[in-house]
């Protein structure tokens, strides 16, 4: 049978991946023009810088080419002017003089850049400190970083908010797909024993009956009963762990003779040998347990193990301990549980199939009560399966009881 999944709606899903494309496309054009502005800011900084570059460089020269008129100016011949030779002070004084009014500028014996000026002696250049320029290099990534990780941060906090109202709307609705199927499965439940017994009733009250047919009758009946009898039992421990509210009377017991009870009492109401039960019990394993509701629990196994597997069944039932806990397992040759279903066979109303073509009965509620009842009990119940059509273990670890 197919399992019955309520898939999200295409909707749904193509707003969620739409937005979040969109917002992924925000953040790429985010980052793109922070790299550009930062660029072009760190561009117009460097230009900044070289201008002052070719102040420097002038104002180097103008020390340099001073006009010295000689003579007095009274005698001279008026439109003309003397000078002297260029006079050029040590390059240790120039420098220092350069350096200390434009920090950025470097004098240095040779060109770094292909547009670094030459001093009018031609002893240096003038070129943009490279510590500087690395240190706004390393400033403009610094920013970009900062500016990518809070776009990352924004995205993926809306994203992840995205994520979880997709995922709750997804879980609500697979849960509302399991209510739907719990109303259903226990309107079938219940309507399927009470039309029974309404026809050997009136079996019964309409016709004259031999005692042998009077006495199958009694028994299917009783059938019947003991069915809706289950029914509103799980349903009322159900109602109870929902509420926390399990009242669980702990015990010693040793856990095979106990477990031998029940597996056979199980296996007489179903109907002597029809579980081809093969049990192997560990004996002197001592547990605190409720009996009641642990008997619970390998009811629900046991039922499943004779519902899902076709005749002639095998069950094989092993009991044993690790030194910290008894470990109970069920194995069937049934149905077999695939990987997906796996995890969430244990959760309330979970069950494989429609339950509008569903021929097995139940309610999806017999594994919940399993698993509530073991945690109760400080333990782990687990089912593991090699796959449709291989049949299914369940194991059951409680507590043993402290020596």
């Amino acid at each position: 049978m197919k399992a019955a999944h309520l898939k999200p709606p295409a909707t749904e899903r193509l707003i969620f991946w739409s937005v979040a494309f969109i917002l992924l496309s925000q953040m790429a054009w985010w980052i793109s023009l922070q790299i550009r502005e930062s660029r072009n800011l760190q561009n117009a900084r460097i230009a900044t810088m070289r201008a002052g570059r070719a102040e420097a460089w002038q104002m180097d020269s103008v020390e340099i080419l001073r006009i010295v008129f000689q003579g007095d100016p009274g005698t001279a011949k008026p439109g003309t002017v003397e000078a002297r030779l260029p006079q050029f002070p040590p390059l240790a004084t120039r420098k220092a003089a350069i350096e200390g009014r434009f920090p950025y500028v470097a004098v240095v014996p040779g060109p770094v850049e292909p547009d670094d000026p030459m001093l009018l002696d031609q002893s240096a250049f003038l070129t943009l400190r490279v510590e500087i320029l690395g240190a706004m290099e390393r400033e403009r990534t610094l920013a970009l970083w900062r500016a990518a990780g809070e776009a990352a941060v924004m995205v993926l906090a809306v994203l992840l908010g995205l994520s979880y109202i997709y995922r709750k709307l997804n879980s609500e609705m697979e849960l509302m797909l399991r209510q739907r199927n719990f109303i259903a499965s226990v309107t079938h439940e219940l309507k399927t024993p009470i039309a029974s017994l309404r026809v050997w009733i009136e079996t019964l009250y309409t016709r004259e009956l031999g005692p042998e047919r009077r006495a199958r009758i009694q028994k299917l009946m009783d059938g019947d009963l003991v069915r809706l009898t289950e029914l509103v039992g799980n349903l009322l421990e159900v109602a109870r762990a929902d509420a926390g509210s399990l009242d669980l009377k702990f015990e010693p017991t040793e856990v095979a003779p106990w477990l031998r009870e029940v597996v056979e009492s199980m296996d007489h109401r179903l109907g002597t040998g029809s579980l081809g039960l093969n049990l192997q019990l560990g004996i002197g394993i001592h547990a605190d347990m409720d009996r009641r509701a642990m008997g619970q629990v390998m009811d629900n196994l046991l039922s499943n193990a004779f519902k899902y597997a076709p005749e002639p069944r095998s069950t094989e039932i092993t009991l044993d301990s690790d030194g910290e806990f008894a470990i109970i397992t069920v194995t069937d040759r049934g149905n077999g549980i695939s990987a997906r279903e796996l995890p969430r066979v244990f959760q309330r109303f979970y069950r494989v199939g429609d339950e509008m073509t569903r021929q097995v009965p139940g309610t999806g509620l017999g594994l919940f009560l399993c698993w509530e009842i073991v945690t109760l009990h400080q333990g782990h119940i687990k089912a593991t399966s090699p796959g449709p059509g291989l049949g299914a273990t369940f194991t059951i670890r409680i507590p043993l009881s402290p020596r």
